[in-house]
C-alpha cells in the first residue's frame, strides 16, 4: 500500500481515540464506572475514564465524550477513504500481474548449459504467482487487521518488526500489537509485553512490561509466567514498585485541574 495511504490511516486510529491518560499519556481510554454517588455529585461536568494501557482510572471533562464521537466520525471517514483506494490500487496491480503474466509466458525460451543442451524453460509464470500471492496475502491481512481481527494485528505486527514480506517498521508494529493486546488476546498481551521488555518500536519500560507478561499469565500463557519470572530478576526494587501498582485492578483517581 502507498506510504501516503498509511499515513492517513494511521491518523485516522490516533485521531479516533481522543483522550489521554495523565499518568503513562496513552490514548486507549475508555469510560469507566462511579465509585460511589458521592463521587459522581462531587464531580459535576465529569466522569471517569481508565486506560486500558497501564490501567490508570481518571476524570476528564464530560465534552470529551462528544469530541470523542465527532473525532471518530472523522476518523472513520478518512479510514474509509484510505481503504476504498487501497482496494481500487490493489485491483489494478492485481490486472497489471496478469497481463504481465500472459506476456511473459508467450516469450518462454529454453536455457541452455556450456555443452549447448537445453536445461530448463524460463517462463517466469511461477515468479508473478508468487508476487501476486504474496501482495494478496498481504493485503488480506491488513484488511482483517483494520476490521478487528486480533490474530490478524498480531501478525501484522510481528511482520513489521522483522521486515517478513513488508518493509521493517517497529513503531507501526508496536501500535498493532497494541491494538491486538488491547482486545485481551492473550498471545498479544505476551508480545506486547516483549516490546516494552526489549524497547521494539516503543520506549523501553520493565514495569510496563511487567503488567502485560502479567495479563498475559492470567490468561494462561506458561511463557509469560517464565519470562515475567525472569524479568523480576532484572528489576531493580524502584522499577518492581511502580510494576506492581500499575498491576493492580483500580487506582486512585488522579488530580484534575478544571480548564478555565
Amino acid at each position: 500500500m502507498p506510504s501516503s495511504i498509511l499515513k492517513y490511516l494511521d491518523i485516522a486510529r490516533l485521531v479516533g481515540v481522543g483522550l489521554k491518560c495523565p499518568v503513562c499519556n496513552g490514548t486507549d481510554c475508555r469510560h469507566s464506572r462511579w465509585h460511589s454517588k458521592t463521587e459522581k455529585l462531587g464531580s459535576d461536568g465529569l466522569r471517569p475514564y481508565r486506560c486500558n494501557d497501564c490501567t490508570h482510572r481518571f476524570l476528564a471533562s464530560n465534552n470529551a465524550s462528544m469530541e470523542r464521537i465527532m473525532l471518530n466520525v472523522t476518523a472513520g471517514v478518512l479510514l474509509g477513504f484510505g481503504v476504498f483506494v487501497a482496494v481500487d490500487l490493489w485491483l489494478d496491480g492485481i490486472d497489471e500481474a496478469k497481463s504481465g503474466h500472459i506476456g511473459l509466458a508467450s516469450t518462454a525460451h529454453s536455457e541452455q548449459s556450456a555443452t549447448g543442451a537445453p536445461t530448463r524453460l524460463l517462463t517466469a509464470g511461477g515468479v508473478v504467482y508468487a508476487s501476486k500471492d504474496q501482495a494478496a496475502r498481504a493485503q488480506k491481512q491488513l484488511e482483517a487487521a483494520e476490521n478487528g481481527d486480533a490474530g490478524a494485528m498480531l501478525e501484522l505486527g510481528r511482520d513489521l518488526a522483522t521486515g517478513n514480506n513488508r518493509p521493517k517498521d517497529v513503531e507501526r508494529a508496536a501500535k498493532w500489537v497494541q491494538l491486538a493486546a488491547a482486545t485481551g488476546n492473550p498471545e498479544a498481551m505476551l508480545e506486547l509485553g516483549r516490546f516494552y521488555r526489549d524497547g521494539v518500536g516503543v520506549t523501553q519500560d520493565s514495569a510496563r512490561a511487567y503488567v502485560w507478561l502479567s495479563r498475559a499469565a492470567a490468561a494462561k500463557q506458561t511463557d509469560a509466567v517464565l519470562e515475567r519470572e525472569a524479568l523480576v530478576r532484572t528489576m531493580g526494587e524502584e522499577p518492581l514498585k511502580v510494576a506492581l501498582e500499575l498491576s493492580m485492578p483500580t487506582q486512585p483517581a488522579a488530580a484534575l485541574v478544571r480548564p478555565k
